[in-house]
C-alpha cells in the first residue's frame, strides 16, 4: 500500500483537540478525529514544521501541545520539515499580496513542495491558495 502524505492546517488540530463545532453545527471535531484515525490506520504520514507549533502556542501550553502530538510521534506518523529561506520569502510575499495569514501561505507552499494533501476548513486556504496547492476538507477525504 502506498503511503499518502498530509499537511494539516492548525484549525484541524484545534478542531480535534477541542472537539469543535462550526457556527452552523457541523461536527468539526468528529471530522478531524476520523481523519487522524484514518491516517493512523493506513500508516500514512503527516508533515509539519515549526509553524504548527508557533500557532498552537498561541492557545495551548507546551504540555498540551505535547499531549496533542504525542501519539503521532510515537507511531512515526509525524515528519518534521524545515522551513527553507526561499519558502519563507515566498510565503511572506503571498501573504502580503493576497492578505492571507503567513502560516497558511507557508502550509500551501510546503504541501506543494512535498506533494502532500493540504487539509483545512478555512475557505481562504481552499479558494485563494488553490493555485499553490489544492486543499481538501477532512470530511471529504476518502
Amino acid at each position: 500500500m502506498v503511503e499518502r502524505y498530509y499537511l494539516i492546517d492548525t484549525c484541524i488540530w484545534r478542531d480535534f483537540y477541542e472537539n469543535r463545532f462550526s457556527k452552523i453545527g457541523r461536527p468539526l471535531g468528529t471530522y478531524a478525529s476520523k481523519l487522524f484515525q484514518k491516517i493512523l490506520a493506513c500508516k500514512d504520514k503527516i508533515y509539519y514544521s515549526d509553524s504548527l507549533v508557533w500557532e498552537l502556542k498561541k492557545r495551548y501550553s507546551e504540555e498540551e501541545i505535547k499531549d496533542l502530538l504525542n501519539v503521532l510521534f510515537l507511531t512515526d506518523t509525524l515528519i518534521k520539515i524545515e522551513i527553507k529561506k526561499e519558502e519563507h520569502l515566498e510565503a511572506k510575499r503571498l501573504s502580503h499580496e493576497r492578505n492571507i495569514p503567513y502560516v497558511d501561505c507557508l502550509n500551501a507552499i510546503h504541501a506543494r513542495n512535498f506533494c502532500a494533501t493540504l487539509v483545512s476548513q478555512d475557505p481562504h486556504i481552499i479558494e485563494q491558495l488553490k493555485d499553490i496547492a489544492s486543499a481538501i476538507r477532512p470530511e471529504n477525504i476518502s
